[in-house]
C-alpha cells in the first residue's frame, strides 16, 4: 500500500488490542506455552503489526516469516502461500497472512492447509481485500502496479455480519462503487481518464450503479465468478474456522485509496 502503511498499520495494530482487551488469547499463549510459535506468511520482514503480536504472545515467542521472494529479506524462508504442504502439522499457535489474501488461487486448499498447520486453540489472524488502490471495483480485476493490467489478485473474503457491524465502512466503498470520482478508471486502474469523461461524469452523465448493503454479497460474488475469482463465504469458512473477531477499515478518507480492509482472527474448528 506504500503511503498507507502508517494507517493500515495503525489500524491493525488497534483492532488487535480491542481483541486482545476482550479475550486475552495472545496473553494465553505465554502462559501456557514456554515458547509460543508465530509463523508469518508473505512477509519478508517484521513489521509494527508482526511486532505487536509477538510482544502479546511474550517475550518467548518464536517467529518465523515466510515469503514466497525471500531473497534480500532478513531472515525470511521461502514459502509459497499456494504450497504449504512442506509445513509441519501443528507447527505454529498462531499464523498470520496480512495484505496478501488476494493471491490465494485455491481457498479450500489454503484453509485446509492452514487448519492443518495451526495448533489446537491457535488462531489464524488474515486481512482480506475489497477494492483496490486506484479503482473501487469488486471483482479484483486490475491492479495499479500493473498499469491495470491482468492481475494475480484472485480471493477475498465478506460476510453478513461484517456488513452489519461495519456498514458505514462498507457503505463509504459502495458510495465510490456506485459513482467513481471522475479521475477513477474502473476499466483500466491507474490508468489516465479522457478529460472529456471525467467532465461528463462530473456533470453526472458517467455511468452509475445502484449497490447497496443488501446487494453487495451478491453482487461481489457474481463479478468474482465472472473473472473466475473467489468469494470464499461463511459456509466455505465454517468447514475450518470460527471467526471469533471481525473489523474493518476504508482507507480512502485518509490516503485517497479506494482499499476496503476486513480483518478477521479465526479459531480452528474440531481440533
Amino acid at each position: 500500500m506504500g503511503i498507507s502503511d502508517r494507517h493500515h498499520f495503525a489500524w491493525l495494530t488497534g483492532a488487535l488490542t480491542a481483541f486482545e482487551g476482550e479475550t486475552g488469547r495472545f496473553a494465553a499463549f505465554r502462559r501456557e506455552c514456554t515458547a509460543p510459535v508465530l509463523w508469518c506468511l508473505a512477509a519478508r520482514r517484521r513489521d509494527p503489526v508482526l511486532d505487536w503480536i509477538a510482544r502479546a504472545m511474550g517475550s518467548g515467542a518464536q517467529v518465523t516469516l515466510f515469503d514466497k521472494f525471500p531473497e534480500g529479506a532478513s531472515g525470511s524462508q521461502d514459502q509459497d502461500i499456494n504450497a504449504l504442504a512442506n509445513l509441519p502439522d501443528n507447527g505454529c499457535d498462531v499464523l498470520t497472512l496480512l495484505r496478501a489474501s488476494y493471491f490465494i488461487t485455491d481457498p479450500a486448499a489454503f484453509l485446509t492447509d492452514a487448519w492443518r498447520i495451526v495448533r489446537p486453540h491457535g488462531l489464524v489472524v488474515i486481512d482480506w481485500l475489497h477494492g483496490l488502490s486506484n479503482a473501487p471495483v469488486l471483482d479484483l480485476h486490475g491492479d495499479p502496479r500493473y498499469g491495470g493490467e491482468p492481475t494475480p489478485f484472485m480471493t477475498t473474503y465478506a460476510d453478513a455480519q461484517m456488513l452489519s457491524d461495519f456498514s458505514d465502512e462498507f457503505e463509504a466503498f459502495i458510495r465510490h462503487v456506485n459513482r467513481p470520482p471522475s479521475w477513477a478508471n474502473v476499466e483500466r486502474p491507474g490508468v489516465r481518464v479522457r478529460l472529456s469523461e471525467r467532465v461528463q461524469r462530473l456533470l453526472g452523465l458517467g455511468p452509475q450503479r445502484a449497490l447497496t448493503l443488501t446487494t453487495y454479497l451478491a453482487a461481489c460474488r457474481a463479478e468474482l465468478a465472472r473473472a473466475g475469482k473467489h468469494l470464499i463465504e461463511p459456509e466455505s469458512m465454517e468447514q475450518h474456522f470460527k471467526v471469533i473477531f471481525r473489523h474493518a477499515r476504508y482507507f480512502y478518507p485518509h490516503v485517497r485509496k479506494f482499499n476496503l480492509y476486513l480483518l478477521t482472527v479465526l479459531e480452528p474448528l474440531g481440533k
